[in-house]
């Protein structure tokens, strides 16, 4: 049988590294959004015992280099499954970006192969999995705007109006540990002296929270992100910051019809995606059509 999940990218609104850990993490805290920027995910349950996995770029690794093999590896070691699996992934989702494609995947896949196989599988337990395989899988696993801490596994609620982006990515990768290895960490707070609402009713008061402190690392890497930056603001955005560790930057429009026409202004700027927030619960683990785009 075959079935078809969606797997949704994130934007960070808010990213605060507050220091490294002795394991060689660093705990954050973080705003983050879901957005209908999606990788669809083909599966097709097979005899043999593999796991098996292809993309439409051809860019993704196969084998435990890849997160959706460690993940569906991960849940069949744990419950004795003996079947297998070939996976297709059509790549929507940059890499290298900073929207979470590779744990979203594999949470993704976590979700919908706990149903597939009919696993008496708990929300703790697939966090326990989750978390072995990335520290945002959590995030994903939880599929609704959120605030992160610790590594980014400690994961609570927040509540974030529709937001309508436009995500730019200039088209260069950045490794997360090249930028974590050049980000100069200046202890002015401390986790209590951060004050995040846990509700926010307007796209104007998540503008005034937008702050990033990879992002000046990602800049030298890539200066291409300040120029979009700029190129947002310029084009209406109301805010505009780069996501995660990059090299995406996404702005954010107080309506669709603004982030469409504004699209047109950065077309040349490298791939260019409108996509609003989704706040749907459920969203992982759901066959067939969704009202959601995969742009």
């Amino acid at each position: 049988m075959k079935h078809l999940v969606l797997s949704p990218a994130k934007v960070n609104l808010f990213l605060k590294v507050l220091s490294k850990r002795p394991d060689g993490y660093h705990n954050i805290v973080s705003i983050v959004d879901i957005v209908s920027l999606c990788d669809a995910i083909h599966i097709e349950e097979i005899s043999d015992n593999t796991i098996s996995l292809t993309d439409s770029r051809r860019a993704l690794p196969d084998g435990p280099g890849n997160t959706i093999y460690r993940a569906i590896a991960a849940l069949k070691d744990r419950y004795g499954i003996k079947t297998g699996v070939r996976v297709h992934v059509e790549k929507n989702i940059p890499i290298g970006s900073g929207l979470g494609g590779p744990s979203s995947n594999a949470a993704t896949a976590l979700k919908a192969m706990a149903r597939i196989w009919n696993l008496p599988v708990t929300e703790e337990e697939l966090h326990e999995i989750g978390r072995t395989v990335g520290a945002d899988v959590p995030l994903f696993l939880y599929g609704k705007p959120c605030v992160m801490k610790g590594i980014g596994d400690l994961i609570s609620p927040v509540q974030l109006p529709i937001l309508w982006y436009l995500i730019v990515y200039p088209a260069m990768q950045i490794q997360t540990k090249v930028v974590y290895e050049g980000l100069k960490i200046v202890l002015t707070k401390k986790e209590n002296d951060i004050k995040l609402l846990g509700k926010f009713d307007t796209a104007r008061e998540i503008c005034a929270i937008l702050e990033n402190d990879l992002e000046k690392v990602g800049t030298v890497i890539c200066p291409a992100i300040q120029v979009i930056k700029d190129r947002l603001i310029e084009a209406g955005s109301i805010g505009a910051l780069m996501s995660g560790s990059g090299s995406s930057v996404f702005g954010i429009f107080e309506s669709e019809t603004k982030a469409r026409e504004a699209s047109a202004l950065l077309a040349g700027m490298g791939d260019v995606f409108v996509v609003r927030s989704v706040v749907e619960e459920g969203y992982y683990g759901t066959y067939g059509h969704r009202e959601v785009s995969c742009t």
